[in-house]
C-alpha cells in the first residue's frame, strides 16, 4: 500500500512539476503579450503636441435634434408651461488651444468667450434662463486636443425659452434662431528654419541646411501661419511670415469681448477697425524675441502688435534676427521658429423654426380664440342648428344662455 501511494505520489510530483513549468510558460507568454500591447497602445494613442496641432477649427457648435423643435404649436390663454421649449447646443473644441492650465477662462480648461442667441423678436420669444440668453464659456470644459483626449473638450449650452402667445397676432411666425460664439483663441506655429552665419561665403563647404521658403498647412486653429519666407543677409536673417483666416468665421480684435461688441442686444456694435486684425504675441528664435514690422496701429518696429488681414483674409509681418543674436556656431544650423498669435474668433449657426397659433375653444374676442373657460356670448363655431323651416344649416353665432342660434349663414 505504501509503495502504491509512493508511486502515485511520485506521479503526482511529476504532474505538479510539469504543471509549474506550464504555468511559468503561460505567465511568460502573458508578460510578452502585455508588453506588446503596451507598445502598440503607446504608439497608436500617444501623440505629440505638434501632431495634435492640425485642423482649421476652434469651437464647433451644433443644435441637438429637436432642440429647438422645427415646429411649435402655441395657444393663447393656455398655461405658459405648454408654450415652452429648449435650445440646446453641443459645443466642442476641435483645436489645440488651450493646453491644461493655459486657458483664458476661470477653469484650467476654460475659454474666455460667450455664446449669444439672436435672430428673433424678443416680444414674441422670451428666453428666461439664462436671461439675457448669453452662455459664459469660461466655466465649460473646453480644453484643446491633448494626447489623452485627441478629440478636444466637449460641453453643452442650454437656453430655456417660451412663446408669448398673447403677442403672436399672426397664424404663423418663422424666426431664425441664430447662435453666435465669440471666444479668445491662440495659434502657435513652430517651423524649423535655417540660420546661415556666412550666406555669401565663397569657400565650398557642406552645410546641414540652406535658407529657403517654408510652406505650412494649419496648426489646429481657425487662423494659421501658412508660409515663412526666409532670406539671409550679411548682418541679419529676415523672415516674412504670412497668416490667414482658414476657418469659416470672422477674426476680431481681442478687446471686443470686454466691450460686449458681439452681443446682438448690446449697446456697443462692431466697427470696421475691430475686424480682420490678429495680435502677434511674439516671434522667437532660440527663445530670443524678434523685432517685427509693419503693424497697423502706428508701431514702426516692435516685438508685438496688430496685423491686418486684407486680400483673401491674409496678412503678413517681417521679422528680423540680427547677426549678433546668432548662436556661437560658425556654420549653418537648424533651429525652431516660434510664432504665437492671439485673436477673437466669431462663428454662427442658424436654425429656422415655425411657430403656429392654434385655436382653443370659444371666446368673445375677434380672433375666436378662448382661454378654455365658459362664455355667455355668441360663438362662431356651432353648426347644424335647425332653421325655423326645419332645415339644418350653419349657425354663425350661438347664444349659450338661451341655447339659441342668433345668426345663420346666408
Amino acid at each position: 500500500m505504501i509503495r502504491f501511494i509512493y508511486k502515485k505520489f511520485g506521479i503526482w510530483k511529476r504532474v505538479v512539476k510539469l504543471g509549474k513549468k506550464a504555468l511559468f510558460a503561460a505567465f511568460f507568454v502573458v508578460l510578452v503579450l502585455i508588453s506588446a500591447c503596451g507598445k502598440v497602445g503607446k504608439s497608436s494613442t500617444t501623440k505629440t503636441l505638434e501632431e495634435l496641432r492640425v485642423g482649421t477649427e476652434g469651437l464647433a457648435m451644433s443644435f441637438l435634434p429637436n432642440n429647438p423643435p422645427e415646429r411649435i404649436h402655441v395657444e393663447k390663454g393656455a398655461d405658459s408651461e405648454l408654450n415652452r421649449f429648449d435650445v440646446v447646443m453641443e459645443v466642442r473644441n476641435k483645436g489645440a488651444y488651450p493646453e491644461f492650465g493655459e486657458g483664458s477662462g476661470f477653469e484650467p480648461f476654460g475659454l474666455h468667450g460667450k455664446i449669444y442667441l439672436g435672430g428673433y423678436d424678443p416680444n414674441i420669444l422670451d428666453f428666461f434662463e439664462p436671461k439675457p440668453p448669453i452662455e459664459d464659456l469660461s466655466r465649460k470644459t473646453l480644453e484643446g486636443k491633448t494626447s489623452i483626449n485627441p478629440n478636444g473638450g466637449l460641453d453643452f449650452a442650454t437656453f430655456k425659452g417660451r412663446v408669448i402667445a398673447e403677442n403672436l397676432n399672426v397664424e404663423k411666425y418663422e424666426p431664425v434662431i441664430q447662435a453666435t460664439a465669440c471666444y479668445e483663441y491662440q495659434t502657435t506655429a513652430n517651423p524649423s528654419v535655417c540660420i546661415d552665419p556666412n550666406p555669401y561665403s565663397t569657400i565650398k563647404e557642406k552645410k546641414v541646411c540652406e535658407v529657403k521658403d517654408t510652406a505650412l498647412s494649419n496648426q489646429g486653429a481657425p487662423v494659421a501661419v501658412t508660409a515663412v519666407n526666409e532670406e539671409a543677409f550679411a548682418t541679419k536673417t529676415q523672415f516674412r511670415i504670412t497668416i490667414k483666416n482658414v476657418g469659416n468665421g470672422d477674426v476680431l480684435k481681442p478687446y471686443v469681448l470686454g466691450e460686449d461688441k458681439c452681443n446682438p442686444f448690446g449697446d456697443s456694435k462692431l466697427q470696421r477697425e475691430d475686424v480682420d486684425k490678429v495680435y502677434l504675441i511674439n516671434v522667437k528664435v532660440s527663445n530670443k524675441p524678434l523685432q517685427c514690422s509693419p503693424f497697423v496701429d502706428g508701431q514702426v518696429k516692435s516685438q508685438s502688435g496688430f496685423i491686418k488681414l486684407i486680400q483673401n483674409s491674409e496678412g503678413s509681418i517681417i521679422c528680423e534676427l540680427p547677426r549678433n543674436e546668432y548662436s556661437s556656431s560658425k556654420t549653418a544650423y537648424i533651429t525652431p521658429l516660434e510664432i504665437k498669435l492671439s485673436y477673437v474668433y466669431r462663428t454662427t449657426i442658424e436654425k429656422k423654426i415655425q411657430i403656429k397659433r392654434e385655436v382653443t375653444g370659444v371666446s368673445s374676442t375677434d380672433t375666436g380664440v378662448s382661454s378654455g373657460g365658459a362664455s355667455t356670448s355668441p360663438s362662431p363655431s356651432y353648426e347644424g342648428q335647425p332653421l325655423p323651416s326645419g332645415e339644418t344649416d350653419i349657425c354663425l353665432e350661438f347664444d349659450k344662455t338661451t341655447n339659441q342660434c342668433t345668426r345663420y349663414a346666408d
